[in-house]
């Protein structure tokens, strides 16, 4: 990936334009305001100065001066549940110089953006120094941000070449899927069908190891013998069983297929959700190795009430979003650090272990949960905590 700097933009339209450019650390770069500047104006000015990941406004409703510079630019929207209001952009400006209105608040609107990925971007940085990755560090921020990975996937992504890896980053990070990788995974999905076809045959030949059997064993012992008959009645038993056990191999093989196909197809339309039924210890332990619940992935929890002090403190640095099915207590949501957002207006498709949702639907109901208090309240909570020890 491109060797620039990431950058945080924030973006008050209008007659007079103003924008304000961080960078992914939070350090203002520059602060302008102008009434000549126009959309294709403001691009070339901020490419100038690196690579936009981030794009911050003040209003709930995304202006449509932001949502077009985002997307050309392949950045992520940050917008508050409320518009800001005055003396929250005023505190958080109030150290910072800036000439007029229009620069405020777009520097608003750029410190909101970065406070509000501010836990992501420190849990990139944790893991990048305790894995050795600091060379990757901006790479695996600009994955994660823009293209909402998981940690884990864009650090792999990043320093894997292996064929598989170098087609995945084709249809995540640039969109594309050449003639030559579809080939590939064409003859992936062969490969599978080959399997099963094997597997067909084996049971046709389990089948007729069967009726051979039953015929052996009617010609050879006398009919009145029951030890016979029990022997015969097991070994079908037993040779049935074989074949309901390669049946199932086929469906898992088949299965496999089937979800290849719908998630290169839907890459980019579904966020995956982890299942779980509680957040209590045995639950996680028994799901998990299944699951590898790892850094970013968001889960989806029937029970969130049912929860072990011992799970929330090995996932509070992992997990930042839980979508839960039956309603959360007050008390509750207040005292896990997690961002919650109940599944009641999400159409969630549910398989054993995981859910499926629809981006878009997804980001509406994540704009409506409270990111800000949230944040600043796990952040006093820390404090508080760090003071106790």
């Amino acid at each position: 990936m491109e060797n620039k700097k990431l950058l945080i933009v924030g973006i008050d339209p209008g007659t007079t334009i103003g924008y304000a450019v961080l960078d992914i650390e939070g350090n203002l770069i520059h602060l302008n305001s102008s009434k000549q500047l126009d959309l294709n104006l403001l691009i070339s000015e901020t490419i100038k100065l690196g690579k936009v990941v981030l794009v911050g406004t003040d209003k709930v409703n995304v202006p449509r001066l932001v949502e077009a510079f985002a997307t050309k630019l392949g950045a992520r929207i940050a917008s508050p549940n409320d518009d800001l209001k005055v003396n929250e952009k005023r505190n958080m400006t109030n150290n910072l110089n800036f000439n007029d209105e229009h620069q405020g608040d777009a520097l608003a609107s750029a410190l909101f953006a970065y406070k509000s990925t501010k836990v992501l971007l420190d849990k990139i940085d944790i893991f990048a120094k305790e894995n050795k990755k600091h060379g990757i560090k901006n790479g695996i921020k600009e994955l994660v941000i823009t293209k909402k990975m998981s940690i884990k996937s864009a650090a792999s992504i990043l320093e894997k070449n292996d064929e598989v890896t170098q087609i995945m980053e084709k249809v995540i990070v640039d969109k594309r899927l050449s003639e030559n990788d579809f080939l590939r995974l064409h003859n992936k999905l062969k490969k599978y069908e080959t399997e099963i076809k094997l597997i067909k045959m084996h049971n046709i030949n389990l089948k007729n190891r069967i009726s051979n059997l039953d015929k052996q064993i009617r010609t050879e012992w006398p009919k009145n013998d029951e030890r016979t008959t029990d022997f015969r009645e097991q070994r079908i038993r037993h040779l049935e069983n074989s074949i309901k056990y390669k049946e199932n191999e086929i469906e898992q093989l088949k299965f496999s297929i089937k979800e290849f196909n719908n998630i290169m197809s839907n890459i980019n339309n579904f966020y995956i959700l982890k299942k779980l039924d509680s957040l209590s210890l045995n639950e996680f332990n028994f799901k998990n190795k299944v699951l590898n619940i790892q850094r970013n992935d968001i889960l989806l929890v029937d029970n969130i009430n049912v929860i072990s002090d011992n799970l929330i403190d090995l996932l509070k640095d992992d997990i930042f979003i839980i979508v839960h099915k039956k309603p959360i207590s007050k008390k509750i949501e207040d005292r896990l650090p997690f961002v919650f957002i109940s599944a009641k207006n999400l159409k969630i498709d549910e398989y054993r272990y995981f859910g499926f949702v629809k981006k878009r639907d997804f980001e509406i109901e994540k704009g409506k949960a409270d990111w800000v208090n949230k944040i600043i309240s796990d952040y006093k909570r820390e404090k508080e905590e760090l003071v106790s020890r």
